[in-house]
């Protein structure tokens, strides 16, 4: 067995035997295998409402059981949970029977024991599987759930960053900028008209004093950035998640659900028609399974998405009718009596959806993983690119303020304090123009060291994480094109640590390399998992040379960036 098949294999015990091993859905979901002949209906003499009564008694201390095994399980050891729930779901094939026959007796209903060794064996089949698919498949659901909201809540968090970020930029200006600009045309107003060099520069004075410096204080007081605002996690509804699934959903594997089918109906069909009856029926009906699923299949991929569901139901109706229809005639013809193969009709398309479910669910979850984490590391990257850019504005902000407008208003008001001329308005005039030209152009873009403080500070927050930044590598990253790659690199290092770790801290080392390049080294606890580099790996690789390891319990993401 190779190593990714055995990973897939555990992973599939682990989430059968998990916390999802028995829930309500596991009693609901088993309700038409106690409705059928799987559960022995056939034995049953008496009217109708007897025929089904038995069953529904039956299913109600079937429900009894799984209480009394769920409450068995959250006693047990972790490492004893595999067994244990695998012991239940044996204990539970072997009492359906007995139970069986003991709610016909209670019920007063005349029920037969036929071949009571064969029935037991075939209800440890039917609920060996029955229960093994239900079980995965709301694990599957509980977790891509889970991948679902987190999904959502990262998509929108990002389309609300952005707009916070812009709002704040926008009150950040208003509470700076905005307010000395104000001031500023009130000046030009008065310099419309003939006013004298000293109170020109008086009101120069007044305007470096009382405007300019409180203003450029409070800019460098403030630490709105040091915090992100999270707000409440928005709340996803399961009608949206449910619609999602449904569009996306995928037929089940033709070969693999026609093999699952036939190794339930084995054990049932060798007990009461015998062995070679059997196989004949199920190779044929196994073939006609096969190509039945596979135009459910293409059927599938050419309706609109919202139309799969109820085409895949359909089409798996027709599937199972056909196999009831197929086996039947073959069982005919070699000379039994087919009385009892209607229940294909009823259990295969129950059977075919939940394999379809569970691989879809698998499908997609891979996928929105994928889609997660990547949001996950631009949410990252727009929380350090907004911390960045809103940092860089206020401290160019409240230097502009302080360094320049309020020593430029100042020197004015002395010049001015000295000139004797009668009117100083013209001067007045340029002095208010320069500054009005300062305050309204646009700051240049962060620089690098604030990009790269602002990313790590960014992480830093979320996990334990060390780092160090050796000398020169920040006049390196004043290529913009290097600097891009290096934030890319310490994104994807630090989310893979996430992923593949342990919790144990991480540490980063960002250091020049050959030429002018820089490396970036993210090493951390954890193991890799059997799978082919992520979308982010393969995209860093067209940038620089990308090296992932793993040595004794460490896992180590070098990226070498020219």
């Amino acid at each position: 067995m190779t190593g990714s098949v055995a990973t897939r294999t555990s992973r599939v015990i682990a989430r059968i035997t998990g916390s999802s091993a028995i829930t309500v859905w596991t009693w609901i979901v088993s309700l038409p295998f106690a409705l059928t002949v799987m559960s022995g209906v056939q034995y049953i003499h008496g009217s109708p409402a007897e025929v089904l009564a038995v069953p529904l008694v039956q299913h109600l201390a079937i429900g009894v059981l799984l209480l009394a095994g769920r409450g068995l399980l959250a006693l047990t050891p972790s490492r004893l949970r595999a067994v244990t729930v695998l012991a239940v779901y044996v204990a539970i094939g072997v009492l359906r029977p007995l139970l069986f026959l003991a709610c016909g007796e209670v019920l007063g209903v005349r029920v037969d024991a036929g071949d009571l060794a064969g029935r037991i064996g075939i209800n440890i089949v039917a609920v060996l599987a029955a229960f093994g698919l239900t079980a995965l498949s709301v694990d599957l659901v509980r977790e891509h759930l889970g991948v679902y909201r987190r999904l959502r809540a990262a998509q929108r968090a990002s389309s609300r960053d952005a707009a916070e970020a812009e709002e704040k930029l926008l009150r950040l200006r208003r509470s700076a900028v905005d307010g000395v600009l104000e001031e500023i045309e009130h000046a030009a107003a008065i310099a419309r008209q003939p006013i004298r060099p000293r109170e020109a520069a008086q009101l120069l004075r007044g305007l470096a004093n009382d405007v300019v410096r409180p203003a450029s204080h409070r800019l460098y007081g403030e630490d709105e950035s040091a915090e992100r605002e999270d707000g409440a996690e928005p709340t996803v509804r399961r009608r949206d998640w449910f619609r999602e699934v449904a569009e996306g959903i995928q037929a089940a594997p033709p070969v693999l659900v026609s093999a699952l089918f036939a190794l339930i109906v084995l054990p049932f069909g060798a007990m009461d028609y015998g062995p070679l009856p059997t196989l004949c029926a199920v190779a044929v009906a196994g073939t006609v399974a096969v190509a039945g699923n596979a135009a459910v299949a293409r059927a599938v991929e050419h309706v609109r998405p919202a139309m799969r569901p109820v085409t895949m139901l359909v089409g798996y109706i027709l599937v199972g009718g056909l196999l009831a229809l197929t086996t039947g005639l073959i069982i005919d013809a070699l000379g039994s009596f087919p009385a009892i193969v209607w229940f294909e009709v009823l259990t295969y398309p129950v059977m075919a959806l939940s394999v379809a479910l569970m691989t879809s669910l698998s499908a997609r979850l891979r996928v929105d993983q994928s889609r997660l984490e990547q949001a996950v590391q631009a949410s990252v990257r727009e929380a350090a690119r907004i911390r960045a850019d809103y940092d860089h504005q206020r401290t160019a902000l409240a230097r502009l303020l302080h360094s320049g407008v309020q020593a430029e208003l100042i020197a004015a008001a002395l010049a001015l304090g000295a000139d004797g001329r009668d009117d100083a308005s013209g001067e007045l005039r340029a002095v208010v123009d320069r500054i009005r030209c300062e305050l309204l152009t646009p700051a240049e873009e962060p620089p690098a060291a604030d990009r790269l403080r602002a990313l790590l500070d960014s992480w830093g927050s979320a996990i334990p994480l060390t780092f160090t930044i050796a000398d020169g590598v920040i006049d390196r990253l004043e290529v913009p094109a290097r600097c891009d790659a290096v934030v890319d690199a310490i994104s994807e290092g630090l989310a893979n640590a996430v992923r593949h770790g342990d919790g144990t801290p991480v540490t980063l080392d960002v250091r020049s390399a050959d030429d002018a390049g820089v490396a970036v080294v993210v090493t951390s606890g954890g193991a890799l998992a059997a799978s082919d580099p992520g979308i982010g790996l393969l995209q860093l690789a067209e940038r620089g040379t990308v090296e992932l390891r793993e040595v004794a319990g460490r896992v180590s993401l070098a990226v070498a960036i020219p």
